[in-house]
């Protein structure tokens, strides 16, 4: 999800909400976010649905997923410079892409999400 006026030139106000199986399953999330979820629906949003790589995935998609994100603050306390990884099943996949993420793309913070898919 995206707040363009909570946006500016230098910075975005992005929301994720959620691991899909299906393309379909994100619209309609991101559809009733729009439509019904206070904070989203009062405000001109936008989503955008963004296909990522489960990196040790088998044959079938899991039921959760761990993905690496790191992020330096502004002046303001704002989230920038965001980066991430594939999503990965096992969480010492999780670990290890975080120690090497952390060596090639130094930030400030960083966190390992669990996410349930659908």
């Amino acid at each position: 999800m995206h707040d363009p006026e909570m946006s500016s030139k230098n910075y975005s106000e992005d929301f994720m909400i959620g691991f899909f199986r299906t393309r379909a399953m994100a619209e309609e999330t991101a559809t009733h976010y729009l439509r019904h979820v206070k904070g989203f629906c009062e405000y001109p949003c936008t989503y955008s649905i963004t296909k990522k790589k489960i990196a040790d995935a088998q044959d079938e998609i899991p039921d959760e997923v761990n993905i690496v994100q790191g992020w330096n603050t502004n002046e303001n306390m704002d989230e920038i410079n965001i980066v991430e990884s594939s999503c990965f099943v096992s969480e010492a996949h999780a670990n290890a892409e975080l120690e090497r993420m952390k060596i090639a793309q130094p930030r400030t913070e960083w966190i390992i999400n669990r996410w349930r898919i659908d």
